[in-house]
């Protein structure tokens, strides 16, 4: 609910703040693999000690017989609370805090917006579909303006930002 009082989409916001929790406070929780962004995370924001414990247990690991790569455990654990919090915003849609943010100034990136109609009720779906369109045609409207405005060396890169987050939402939560 507290995500939903901040600027951006509120799945983004809730999942990049538990993304960060789960990096600095799970040193080695059965890591077997790490994909590029969360390795490099992972080494930027970790106690040295526990990073590089992980490190060298990754280092001296024996890739599996087939030679694949498991999944990365913490986008693992990012979709697994994604999916909890959309589950969560369907079943409580309809109370009075949600439904208020559901017809004030919501926002919502595409990659989430399109998943969470695929768990929604048909009005729910409606509801985003207004939200996705309204939020597309304001960013439209907006990157039209920047891309007419010449002069402007790089003062909508709000606007540019946003238009990234919204087609494959916040950085770093998408590979």
């Amino acid at each position: 609910m507290q995500a939903l009082h901040e600027p951006g989409c509120p799945f983004c916001r809730f999942l990049k703040e538990f993304q960060a929790e789960w990096l600095q406070n799970h040193p080695q929780e059965n890591i077997h693999h790490l994909c590029n962004f969360h390795a490099w995370g992972f080494a930027a924001v970790q106690n040295t000690a526990n990073a590089a414990d992980v490190f060298i247990h990754l280092i001296n690991e024996r890739p599996n017989a087939a030679g694949e790569e498991t999944g990365c455990r913490i986008c693992e654990e990012v979709l697994t609370e994604e999916s909890l919090r959309m589950h969560e915003f369907v079943d409580h849609w309809k109370q009075a805090e949600v439904a208020l943010w559901l017809r004030n100034d919501s926002v919502l990136c595409m990659p989430h917006g399109l998943r969470l109609k695929q768990q929604a009720t048909l009005a729910l779906t409606a509801r985003v579909d207004e939200i996705m369109s309204r939020n597309r045609q304001v960013l439209a409207e907006q990157l039209e303006h920047l891309r007419n405005d010449r002069g402007s060396d790089r003062s909508g890169w709000g606007a540019l930002g946003r238009a990234a987050e919204f087609l494959v939402a916040q950085r770093g939560l998408r590979a």
